[in-house]
C-alpha cells in the first residue's frame, strides 16, 4: 500500500515466515532495507482471502474446460486440422496448476515476485479459457444447419424492415402532428401525435404483426412457424436517433443506419433538425426506444380435424401463437395504462377532475371490452352449435385485436401467403375503419369506402407489380371479407 511517487516504498510480509521485503525507487541493490516496515495483520488477512478467492475462481474454470460440453466439442470437430487434441488441451491444466504452486511458494518465500505470479496464472487461465471457447465455436459451427441460418436470416431482415417502414411511418405522421388514434373521443391530432410520442419514450413501440396465413398449406405454415420464431428476436432491437447531417443526404427526412446482429441490434435513425427537436427529449439527448413486438394469426377458413406432421392440431398452432401475444399485448396495455394514469396530473377542482377523469375512463372501459373479446376468439373452439361446418371459429379475432392495437398507438403489419389478394381486403378494411372510428365515417358508408380504398389503395400497386400471383380467398373466408372481394370480371 503506497503512492505511485519518487521515494515510496513496497512491504510484502508472508503470513508463514517473518522474512520481509521492501522495495524503493531510490535504492540500490547494495541498500540495506529497513526491518520496522511490516504489513498489518488486517491487511495479510485480506491478501490470503483474495487468493483464495482467485483459486476458487481457477478450480471452477478447470472443471469446466475438462466436462463432457468440451470433450463433446473435441469430438465432433477431431477430423479438422486444429492445434491441439483432447489430451494435449487437458495438460494445459498443469500449467495452471504450476502458477498456483508458484503464487504459494512466493507466498512463503519471495513476496516480491507475487504480483507477476498472478498476474502469469490470469494470462494461463485466460488462454486456456479462449482455447476452449474457440473449440466450442468450431464445433458450434460444424453442427449449425447452414441453410436454416439463412433463413432465419432473411426471415428477420424482412421482418426488421417491415417494423423500420412502419414505425418510420406513424413516427412522421406524429411529428407533423397528423397521427390521431384517439379521435372519436374528439382529441385533436396534434394532442395525440404529441401523446403518442411521450407514450412511447416511456412504454416503447407495439409492433402488431397480422398474419392470415393457413397452416394447411404447407408454404403458408413454414412461414408462419418462421415469422413466430423471428418475432421473439425483434425485442433485442433498439432504435435511436440521431440529428442528420444536411449535406449527408439530401433531400431526405429520415436515413437509417443498422449495426449488430439478430442477438443484439441497433437500429439508428437520422432526422433533420426539424423533425429532431419535436422528439422528446429523452430521444434528443440519446435514449434508445423498446419493441414489443405480437404476432396474431388466423386462417380465414375452417381448420377443424385438420393435423400437423407432428400429429398436433393445426388450430393448437394457432391458438399457441395467439395466446402468447395476448398475454404479452395485456402486458403493454397494463403498462401503458399505469403510464396514463400516472401522468393525468388531475386538477384540484372538482369540476374539472370529474372532466378528466371521464376522458381517462372512456378509452380505458373500451380497451377493457376489447380485451375480454379478444381472450373469446383466441379460446373460440371450432364447431359450435347453432353454426355450420365452413364456420371459422373466432375469426372475429383479427379486427378486434387490430382496433386493439391501433388504440395502443401500435404500429401494423399485415401479412398473407403472396401479399396479394387477403392482405390487401384487409388492409383496405382497416382503412374504412380507420375512418369510421376516428374521423367520422357513416357506418352505412364502410362498405363503399371500402371499395374505393380497394381500387386506389396499396392493392393497385401490388397487383401491378405481381401480375402472374394467384391468390384466391377461402370459400369458407367470413363474409366480410368476401363483400370487399373485387368483381368477378377482372376489375380490382
Amino acid at each position: 500500500e503506497c503512492n505511485s511517487n519518487r521515494d515510496s516504498v513496497l512491504s510484502y510480509t508472508s503470513v508463514r515466515s517473518n522474512s520481509s521485503y521492501l522495495g524503493s525507487d531510490e535504492m540500490g541493490s547494495g541498500d540495506e532495507l529497513p526491518s520496522d516496515m511490516r504489513i498489518p495483520s488486517d491487511k495479510q488477512d485480506k491478501l490470503h482471502g483474495c487468493l483464495e478467492h482467485l483459486f476458487n475462481q481457477v478450480d471452477a474454470i478447470n472443471v469446466l474446460l475438462k466436462g463432457p460440453v468440451i470433450s463433446k466439442a473435441f469430438e465432433e470437430t477431431k477430423h479438422f486440422p486444429i492445434d491441439h487434441t483432447l489430451q494435449e488441451f487437458k495438460q494445459k491444466e498443469e500449467t495452471t496448476i504450476r502458477s498456483r504452486n508458484k503464487i504459494q511458494i512466493s507466498i512463503q518465500e519471495d513476496p516480491w515476485n507475487l504480483p507477476f505470479r498472478i498476474k502469469n496464472l490470469v494470462d494461463t487461465i485466460q488462454k486456456y479459457v479462449e482455447d476452449g471457447k474457440n473449440q466450442l465455436l468450431l464445433a458450434l459451427l460444424k453442427c449449425t444447419d447452414t441453410e436454416l441460418q439463412v433463413r432465419r436470416d432473411v426471415i428477420f431482415c424482412q421482418a426488421l424492415v417491415a417494423a423500420i417502414c412502419t414505425f418510420s411511418e406513424q413516427l412522421l405522421g406524429a411529428l407533423n402532428y397528423r397521427y390521431n388514434n384517439n379521435g372519436e373521443y374528439e382529441e385533436s391530432s396534434r394532442e395525440a401525435s404529441k401523446k403518442w410520442l411521450e407514450q412511447i419514450a416511456a412504454t416503447g413501440v407495439l409492433l402488431n404483426y397480422q398474419s392470415l396465413l393457413s397452416p394447411s398449406v404447407k408454404e403458408e405454415r413454414t412461414m408462419l412457424e418462421d415469422i413466430q420464431a423471428t418475432l421473439s428476436e425483434l425485442d433485442k432491437v433498439a432504435f435511436c436517433f440521431k440529428q442528420l447531417d444536411e449535406c449527408f443526404v439530401a433531400n431526405t427526412h429520415v436515413f437509417y443506419h443498422v449495426e449488430g446482429n439478430r442477438q443484439v441490434l441497433k437500429v439508428t435513425l437520422f432526422l433533420d433538425s426539424y423533425y429532431f427537436s419535436k422528439l422528446p427529449s429523452r430521444f434528443q439527448n440519446g435514449g434508445s426506444l423498446k419493441l414489443h413486438a405480437v404476432l396474431f394469426t388466423k386462417a380465414l377458413e375452417n381448420l377443424e380435424g385438420q393435423v400437423l406432421p407432428n400429429g398436433s392440431s393445426q388450430e393448437e398452432l394457432q391458438h399457441q401463437i395467439n395466446s402468447y401475444s395476448l398475454e404479452k399485448v395485456q402486458q403493454y396495455y397494463r403498462k401503458l395504462r399505469t403510464f396514463y394514469l400516472e401522468r393525468s396530473n388531475l386538477p384540484t377542482d372538482s369540476n374539472t377532475t370529474a372532466v378528466k377523469i371521464h376522458q381517462l375512463i372512456r378509452p380505458i372501459n373500451a380497451m377493457e371490452e376489447l380485451c375480454r373479446l379478444m381472450k373469446s376468439f383466441v379460446s373460440a373452439k371450432g364447431n359450435q352449435s347453432g353454426y355450420s361446418s365452413n364456420y371459422v371459429a373466432g375469426a372475429g379475432l383479427l379486427p378486434i385485436s387490430s382496433e386493439f392495437c391501433y388504440r395502443l398507438g401500435a404500429c401494423q403489419v399485415v401479412m398473407c401467403g403472396t401479399g396479394m389478394q387477403r392482405s390487401t381486403l384487409c388492409v383496405s378494411l382497416e382503412q374504412a375503419a380507420i375512418l369510421a372510428r376516428s374521423h367520422g365515417l357513416l357506418p352505412k358508408c364502410i362498405m363503399q369506402a371500402t371499395d374505393i380504398m380497394r381500387k386506389q389503395g396499396p392493392r393497385v400497386e401490388i397487383s401491378a407489380k405481381n401480375l402472374k400471383v394467384m391468390d384466391q380467398m377461402p370459400q369458407s373466408a367470413p363474409r366480410i371479407y368476401k363483400l370487399c372481394q373485387p368483381p368477378a370480371d377482372g376489375d380490382l
